[in-house]
């Protein structure tokens, strides 16, 4: 059970990435009541470039416990890229129910504008090194231009267009609405209306996808303490949990609009569909829809006719990211994983501002890792 949450999330972080993930652990360590000495067990992932421009860390969890002052009796990183968190929850409750521990630190992020400043990404991070590759398939990937995952997701959009006629105004609807849920969150980092025409509008920055459709990497972390008991907290605990890894890079996948969401849902596609709230990874908005799709909730193809006839608003008929995703709120180190889990357990617990009624379960879904290596699926309730 989750005994402590907490979030520190900005545009551009003047600070370290050291000050930063210490903001979030002290801000959950103060919801859980407990101190730094109590945390036995230690999760994280890294990415090139996320730890101050860091390509690499020698022993990276280590280096962080020592920092954080914690001195757990197990650690260990992940490296799922955004469902890595989830991955990571699902672990942590097996490591009290079957090893005995207690307090386990989740501790997920970094600073993505760093990155954003080298206009590259932490796919193509080893870019800036010379005599530096990251894959001996680099060519197999990149091309002319290495734009991953942005270039990737768009051939997928345009694909999509083509085989079931998805619209461009489709996507862009589904934008306008997850905006709306972020004006209503009260914590989202972009705000203000925008409209169909103003999403076509924004600059291609991959055909088809448009500047209003595409993830901002920012900086911030997340923390999570799972303990054998919640605190103050409602007793949220993981219902349900499938994840899938598919090891072929994108250019040697059989069909690119199939992702592996499809087998990690696929075990409780039922209960799924009864879920009171839907968090669904949006690093584009072709994410959200492969993503729909793929665990059943929608067929394929028929998106348009759902994202023209649903309220997914926190008051709507379907609630689907109602913080206004990271697409709003902004994408913590190239990963959304913790924005999605941060949202779930701020309506599980009645903490929203755009509260869901009646809240008892939530369907969370991350994708990550080369662009589409990984998926985490899970029902969150109590």
């Amino acid at each position: 059970m989750i005994k402590g949450f907490a979030e520190a999330v900005y545009k551009k972080y003047d600070g370290t990435a050291y000050d930063l993930m210490n903001e979030a652990l002290e801000k959950a360590l103060n919801m859980a009541g407990i101190q730094r000495s109590d945390i036995q067990g230690f999760i994280t992932t890294f990415l090139p470039g996320i730890f101050d421009g860091n390509i690499f860390l020698h022993f990276f969890p280590d280096q962080l416990c020592g920092y954080l002052g914690i001195n757990p009796k197990y650690i260990d990183s992940l490296d799922y890229g955004g469902p890595s968190v989830l991955a990571g929850l699902y672990r942590a409750e097996k490591l009290i129910k079957y090893e005995g521990l207690d307090n386990i630190l989740l501790l997920f992020g970094g600073k993505g504008s760093l990155v954003r400043q080298t206009r590259e990404t932490v796919d193509s991070y080893e870019n800036l090194y010379d005599g530096v590759t990251n894959t001996p398939y680099k060519q197999l990937l990149s091309g002319y231009s290495y734009k991953n995952p942005l270039s990737d997701y768009a051939l997928v959009a345009q694909r999509h267009k083509k085989i079931y006629g998805t619209a461009d105004e489709d996507r862009a609807r589904l934008m306008v609405k997850q905006r709306k849920n972020g004006n209503d969150s009260g914590y989202s980092m972009f705000t203000g209306d925008i409209s169909v025409d103003d999403v076509l509008s924004s600059p291609v920055i991959s055909s088809p996808l448009h500047l209003l459709e595409i993830v901002y990497p920012v900086d911030g972390f997340h923390a999570f303490i799972v303990s054998k008991s919640p605190g103050k907290l409602r007793p949220v605990k993981i219902k349900k949990y499938g994840e899938a890894h598919w090891t072929k890079l994108p250019p040697e996948l059989e069909e690119i609009m199939i992702t592996p969401a499809s087998e990690s849902s696929r075990n409780f596609r039922d209960e799924i569909k009864h879920c009171d709230a839907y968090e669904l990874y949006d690093s584009f908005s072709i994410t959200v829809i492969l993503q729909l799709e793929d665990t059943g909730i929608i067929k394929k193809g028929e998106f348009g006719k759902f994202i023209e006839k649903t309220d997914i608003s926190s008051s709507g008929d379907m609630p689907l990211n109602t913080g206004g995703g990271s697409i709003n709120r902004g994408q913590p180190a190239y990963m959304s994983g913790s924005v999605l889990l941060y949202e779930s357990l701020l309506q599980l617990n009645g903490m929203a501002k755009n509260q869901v009624r009646d809240i008892n379960s939530v369907f969370i879904n991350g994708i990550g890792g080369w662009s589409r290596n990984h998926s985490v699926s899970m029902i969150l309730g109590d």
